[in-house]
């Protein structure tokens, strides 16, 4: 798409409604003459602005919003700073650390994102510190204590916002994977965020995970595998076959972890008709490929990566975390979800009695 073409669309969304209500400003660490995109993660990546590095490194964007919502300042496919809560309010971007952490600063929103990024970047450095002392039961409680702490800092902000955009975003991050409690939990939302975006994500999360229960049947799934060949997921279901479905990446340690044990299992099972169809959200193609070979993985392998979003076929399946996994039935049906090496291999010598 030509570049100009969603500023002029951002000039006529701002002569309709009265001019602009925000502005964004800062210096992005970027060269003069450099393109900058504020885009809305939560509507397809859809670009609300355009702008162009200033001869002294800064920039700026004026722009107007009906209410708040999330964005992503991105350049070419990298995400400048911090996801930013975009509001009628003058926001400014600060360069503190790791250029994807930069904070956005300004409004009550913002500094309360930036508050609890804190807190849980102060408590990480502390329990980073605490791995080079000797190993004691008294530090390992005291890991375990900080631990917990670290974990729950996200829900006491969601919890402390629960009225408000900020906490809609975090409960998007962190929804319940439970579908009943997770709509549960997003009715407590007011009414003017019920059809937010980053709420409607939600939603659609939810349904993902409603659709890829225990019980229901599998979706097809077309990817390609390291040789650039489509294997559909159908292609390997059938009469007297269990599929395992697993999501996975490279730079996941407990799904690299999990390797060895489905080695395991496979070879104590594969001339059972039992097969895998491992499904890695690597963004990395050439670093996929090139583990796939130097591991050995003998069954089939495919990549569905997000460009810089979720995969889609992980969309597709609700899923929250990886390693991820649905054992698929001879009929098409799934059975189990989420069963590591050992409790697979036990499922396995159950179901093919």
């Amino acid at each position: 798409m030509n570049r100009i073409f969603p500023t002029i669309l951002a000039a006529a969304a701002l002569s309709g409604c009265g001019g602009p209500n925000y502005t964004l400003s800062g210096k992005a660490g970027l060269a003069p003459g450099d393109t900058l995109r504020l885009c809305s993660p939560y509507e397809n990546d859809s670009v609300l602005a355009v702008t162009v590095v200033r001869s002294d490194s800064t920039f700026r964007i004026r722009g107007y919003v009906a209410e708040p919502t999330i964005a992503n300042l991105m350049h070419n496919d990298r995400r400048i700073g911090a996801p930013i809560l975009l509001e009628a309010a003058d926001i400014r971007l600060e360069p503190t650390g790791d250029v994807r952490n930069w904070q956005f600063t300004g409004t009550p929103l913002n500094d309360a994102f930036n508050a609890m990024n804190a807190a849980q970047v102060s408590l990480g450095n502390i329990m980073q510190a605490m791995e080079n002392e000797p190993d004691t039961p008294e530090r390992k409680q005291r890991l375990d204590s900080l631990s917990r702490i670290y974990r729950q800092i996200p829900g006491d902000a969601l919890e402390a916002n629960r009225d408000n955009l900020l906490g809609a975003f975090l409960y998007s991050r962190r929804a319940d994977a439970d579908p009943a409690k997770a709509r549960e939990r997003l009715a407590q939302f007011p009414d003017e965020l019920q059809h937010h975006p980053v709420l409607e994500s939600v939603r659609r999360q939810i349904e993902a995970i409603e659709r890829s229960s225990v019980g229901q049947p599998y979706m097809d799934l077309a990817l390609k595998n390291a040789a650039g060949e489509t294997v559909t997921l159908s292609s390997l279901v059938g009469p007297g076959r269990w599929v395992l479905l697993d999501f996975w990446a490279t730079w996941c340690g407990p799904c690299c972890r999990e390797i060895p044990h489905l080695k395991e299992v496979y070879d104590a099972f594969s001339d059972r008709r039992f097969v895998i169809y491992a499904v890695s959200i690597d963004h990395d193609t050439a670093r996929w490929q090139q583990f796939v070979s130097e591991n050995e993985l003998p069954w089939t392998n495919v990549l569905s990566p997000g460009g810089g979003k979720q995969s889609p076929a992980a969309e597709m399946y609700g899923i929250h975390f990886i390693p991820s996994n649905f054992l698929i039935s001879p009929e098409g049906v799934i059975v189990a979800k989420n069963l590591p090496g050992k409790q697979l291999q036990a499922r396995l010598e159950e179901l093919m009695k």
